[in-house]
């Protein structure tokens, strides 16, 4: 009897410990980057893809409460011919492009998230079949897209992921995940975060450009179906530490057009299942914040994990093909992100198959995965981006080709409102004619930079 009472004691005791904590919980992992307010405005050359403009571009970036708005307007010349650069907003979502993100609220933290614009970094769910994605594969011609999460009563919730509010076309690329939590309103550790969710994806986009010589959406015009299931529970849940178990099963329907274009393929529907740990530290005075995540995962013939991720809007012809060739296979997808003293972030994700092979054409490929942020240190500020895919081994992971992209933007502080700096893009994506290249932008800068 006196056994059974200490536990009730101690049941009681952690339920009233979870209920205080709730609020500090939800604010305990919070980046310390996700609330700017700065006003740039950069003046200078700038070279694309060897041409060179000269003019100014606007990047206001503000956060009031949930509310955040980020804002790109340029105003360049071409330095031979005077006119103003017009490329950035003659296709696709056109002038919507000057909205780089419209976001409310932060997302798995607030009843209510909603994104519009870029959506880099976006994951459906715990990612199996939408993960490290990205609809801005393009500087020139980054799309606006929409993200959003509901969560209802602590039970019932949506997720939602648009990647081109570009209307011209079939449908985009569409994610739905309906999920639940059935004993979100409970106060019993453990249980209370388990959440079950059902995702489907398709795209059924036909779009080309005007003139275009090479067409990219021939397969996805026929459709692109995927589902997948999964489950995740928190095992621990403290000020400190938040650790998650999740799996996932995933399946990625037949192109049935893609199957008749190549009828010797051993080409049908592909599945694939995860299993993944996911963790929150903060420690040494909450001077050091890290999250880590690594899967362990299975997948058969015709399946590749993260299927749509940043790859995937450069071309979707060609990722599609990527399914008649992939064997079955094991791999690891691991991540990790470091906020350091509040003022430097520093993250990195790699996805390699067991039996990565340099010497094998066919083999399963690897994916890198890197991204850098500082506030200002001294007086220098830096930001970056790379990813590069189709990785038969780690040797050539920092070349830039074809199946990377990049980003790095370097600051020198002048005085109190002025600094200068660089802007260095590599992508690759489609030009006027439809045909895919490497546009390099390289821009050199001084200007306005106000932090509020």
């Amino acid at each position: 009897m006196k056994k059974i009472t200490l536990i009730i004691l101690f049941i009681i005791t952690t339920i009233q410990f979870t209920k205080a904590q709730d609020d500090l919980l939800n604010s305990a992992f919070e980046s310390a980057f996700d609330d700017t307010n700065i006003f740039n405005a950069n003046l200078g050359l700038t070279n694309i893809d060897g041409q060179n403009y000269f003019g100014l571009r606007i990047q206001p970036e503000f956060t009031i409460g949930k509310l955040g708005v980020g804002l790109d307007i340029p105003l360049l010349f071409d330095m031979e011919s005077g006119q103003i650069r017009t490329e950035e907003f003659n296709h696709g979502a056109g002038i919507l492009r000057m909205i780089r993100f419209l976001r409310y609220g932060n997302k798995n933290t607030d009843p209510v998230y909603v994104k519009v614009g870029d959506l880099t970094g976006e994951k459906l769910g715990y990612g199996s079949l939408i993960g490290n994605y990205t609809n801005a594969t393009s500087f020139e011609r980054r799309k606006i897209g929409v993200s959003a999460s509901i969560l209802v009563k602590k039970m019932f919730g949506i997720e939602v992921i648009y990647s081109d509010l570009n209307f011209n076309g079939s449908t985009k690329m569409l994610g739905i995940r309906p999920f639940v939590k059935p004993f979100g309103q409970s106060e019993i550790p453990i249980i209370k975060s388990m959440e079950i969710g059902a995702s489907t994806v398709s795209d059924n986009d036909n779009y080309q450009e005007v003139g275009a010589t090479e067409i990219t959406t021939k397969y996805s015009n026929d459709g692109i179906k995927a589902n997948s299931f999964d489950v995740g529970v928190s095992l621990i849940r403290t000020q400190m530490l938040n650790l998650g178990l999740d799996a996932q099963f995933s399946k990625l329907s037949k192109n049935n057009l893609l199957a008749s274009d190549n009828p010797t393929a051993n080409y049908n529907a592909g599945t694939g299942f995860a299993i993944g740990v996911e963790a929150d530290f903060k420690f040494i005075a909450n001077t050091v914040y890290m999250n880590a995540r690594i899967e362990r995962q299975w997948y058969g013939d015709n399946y590749i994990p993260q299927f749509f991720n940043f790859a995937y809007e450069i071309n979707k012809d060609a990722r599609l093909k990527e399914l008649l060739t992939a064997t079955k296979a094991q791999g690891i997808f691991g991540t990790l992100t470091a906020e350091i003293l509040k003022s430097i972030k520093i993250g990195g994700s790699l996805l390699i198959p067991d039996d990565l092979d340099g010497n094998d054409p066919n083999s399963r490929k690897a994916i890198l995965g890197l991204d850098l942020e500082t506030k200002q240190i001294g007086k220098f500020k830096a930001r970056g981006t790379y990813v590069k895919a189709g990785l038969n081994d780690l040797g050539d992971a920092f070349s830039l080709d074809e199946r990377s992209l990049a980003n790095l933007m370097v600051t020198y502080k002048v005085n109190r409102f002025m600094e200068a700096g660089v802007d260095y893009q590599w992508t690759f994506a489609e030009n006027e004619n439809g045909v895919f290249k490497a546009i390099n932008q390289v821009r050199p800068y001084v200007g306005v930079s106000i932090d509020f």
